[in-house]
């Protein structure tokens, strides 16, 4: 089999997997900005109550106290209300990003078994395109398994290698490689966000 014929095979749970992925990583940006703007309505509102009640004059001192309670009745009681749905959010959160870790590893998979499928081993693939200092395809290889074994806390030199590699060239994310599940970050960092990037890659390791 060829890697044309075989990324033609996976493509729909590859393009499955990439849509969730991002779609939880959309959904939860927008939550996060709305409240952090809603906390700095509410912080700015509180301030300028404050310093209006500290005036001797009485009509700004009620100012203050209008303020105040518009900014209650207004955007802190709106934070609040977004605050207590985050905080529902992020339980649901955890369950999230382990299915999201985990579609990755999916995808990861199905990379790497193109790679075996076509080329027998790594070895023999050819680089594909560079990520950071390192190829494409020891990136699959190596996260791929890292993602796998991660919770063995005993990864093989060359995961090792590759993490503590992707650490210097794309940020300390990539050191939790004996604690966490990496798939998604890269996943990320190789922007995998609809088949067709994936195919690309997949195609430079004919």
């Amino acid at each position: 089999m060829n890697m044309t014929n075989y990324t033609n095979e996976i493509k729909y749970a590859v393009e499955a997997a990439l849509a969730t992925i991002w779609a939880d990583v959309g959904e939860l940006e927008i939550l996060r900005r709305q409240l952090d703007q809603l906390t700095a309505e509410t912080e700015s509102g509180y301030r300028r109550a404050q310093a209006f009640q500290y005036d001797e004059d009485p009509d700004d001192v009620m100012m203050g106290v209008g303020i105040h309670w518009a900014t209650y009745f207004g955007p802190d009681k709106e934070r609040h209300e977004v605050a207590t749905n985050v905080n529902d959010l992020n339980q649901r959160i955890q369950v999230r990003e382990f299915s999201r870790s985990a579609m990755s590893a999916s995808v990861l998979q199905y990379a790497k078994q193109g790679i075996s499928i076509v080329h027998a081993g790594l070895q023999p693939c050819p680089n594909g395109r560079g990520v950071g200092s390192q190829s494409l395809k020891n990136i699959i290889w190596q996260g791929r398994n890292q993602s796998l074994h991660w919770e063995e806390g005993n990864p093989r030199q060359p995961v090792i290698d590759c993490f503590d590699q992707l650490a210097i060239d794309f940020g300390d994310e990539f050191t939790h490689y004996n604690t966490s599940n990496l798939a998604f970050n890269v996943v990320r960092t190789l922007n995998w966000r609809e088949f067709e990037s994936f195919e690309t890659d997949m195609q430079s390791l004919a």
